[in-house]
């Protein structure tokens, strides 16, 4: 008898866990249905985070904010031509810093003269000049802002330069051109 009461607790047992098997097995498929279950609030915050999505420009700063360090920011480089005045003095330091600059990011297409015969010359169109009359004429804001915001055919070393070094590329396109 004693055998018996073994066998019927151990099947009794197995039975109380089948059980507790098969709840919680319908709970966890229960929830998983329910919606507002398996999308806690933090599921998807990087999703609906405030960000900058590919090829869109930030957001604007707040309104009567004010820089901290950089210079005011124009939105193209004709604006850039109006407003911008080179801050940085055409010394030779200042030219040498941007002449290792133009031979990294500009003398591909440009040419190590400026005469628009890069290498890259043959698989594209020819850039314009930078010691033609023309180019001459443009103002350093001109020049700061094509590197800034890129050109027709160019693109833009917004990210890519500094703006001390952007000056310092104007200021050596300036002694290239005999300015």
């Amino acid at each position: 008898m004693n055998a018996n009461k073994r066998k019927f607790k151990f099947e009794e047992s197995i039975c109380v866990d089948l059980r507790l098997l098969a709840v919680s097995f319908g709970l966890v498929v229960a929830l998983w249905w329910v919606p507002s279950a398996s999308s806690m609030p933090w599921s998807q915050d990087m999703v609906r985070q405030p960000s900058v999505r590919p090829q869109q420009e930030p957001r604007p700063a707040a309104p009567g904010a004010l820089p901290t360090t950089a210079p005011r920011r124009t939105g193209s480089r004709g604006e850039a031509r109006e407003i911008l005045r080179n801050p940085v003095e055409a010394s030779p330091a200042s030219v040498e810093r941007g002449l290792k600059l133009y031979r990294i990011h500009c003398a591909a297409c440009h040419g190590p003269g400026g005469q628009g015969d890069g290498p890259v010359v043959a698989r594209f169109l020819k850039p314009p000049s930078l010691t033609s009359e023309r180019a001459k004429k443009y103002p350093d804001g001109f020049l700061y802002g094509t590197i800034r915001h890129g050109g027709p055919k160019m693109p833009s070393y917004r990210e890519g330069l500094s703006d001390r070094e952007r000056w310092d590329v104007v200021n050596y396109l300036r002694s290239l051109q005999g300015r």
